[in-house]
Order: C-alpha cells, then sequence, then structure tokens
C-alpha cells in the first residue's frame, strides 16, 4: 500500500522558500533540493514508519544533501502521510554554535 502524501499549506510556504534560496544560491541547486524531497516522500509513502519517531505519531525524515528534516505524520487509517513542516536539522545547528 502506498499513502497519499499531503503537505500543508505552511510546510509548502516552507519548501518553496527554501527552493528559491538555494536557486539564488546556485541555478539548478534548488530542483536538486527538491529531488532530494521528492525521494523521501515517496520513501515515506512507501513506508512512513522509517523515519525516526520524535512524538507519539510525528517521525523526521532527515533529507542527506540538505540540512533539512521532514517532519510528518501518518494517519495508517486514511491511508495518508500529512508533512507538518520543514525545519533545519539540529545536528547543522549544533555545529554552528560549536564554531
Amino acid at each position: 500500500m502506498s499513502y497519499e502524501i499531503l503537505i500543508r499549506k505552511e510546510a509548502q510556504i516552507d519548501l518553496d522558500e527554501i527552493f528559491a534560496w538555494y536557486e539564488e544560491q546556485q541555478q539548478g541547486l534548488g530542483f536538486r533540493f527538491i529531488d532530494a524531497v521528492d525521494k523521501i516522500l515517496l520513501k515515506i509513502s512507501i513506508n512512513p514508519d522509517f523515519a525516526f519517531c520524535i512524538e507519539q505519531d510525528a517521525r523526521s525524515a532527515s533529507l542527506h544533501r540538505f540540512p533539512y528534516d521532514i517532519i510528518y505524520v501518518t494517519d495508517k487509517k486514511q491511508g495518508q502521510v500529512r508533512v507538518m513542516l520543514f525545519y533545519i536539522s539540529e545536528e547543522i545547528l549544533i555545529g554552528l554554535n560549536n564554531d
């Protein structure tokens, strides 16, 4: 069974802003970011339990080439995954604070 991916409006706004920022840094980088997001979302749609559980129903999936995590919740009865937000990975913030 493949789960339907639903992205909250606020998360979509974040995604659009992150894409634009990466495109400003280097042409094509925003598209590589979106490709990384799409790959993780595909993984989540196939197996929503693969990512790290951060709360009762919430999980966090890391984008390996970009310093962002995708936070989502799964509604198994409805067969849906709701992407709640994109945020900068804590590992990156810890690294920045140690400089």
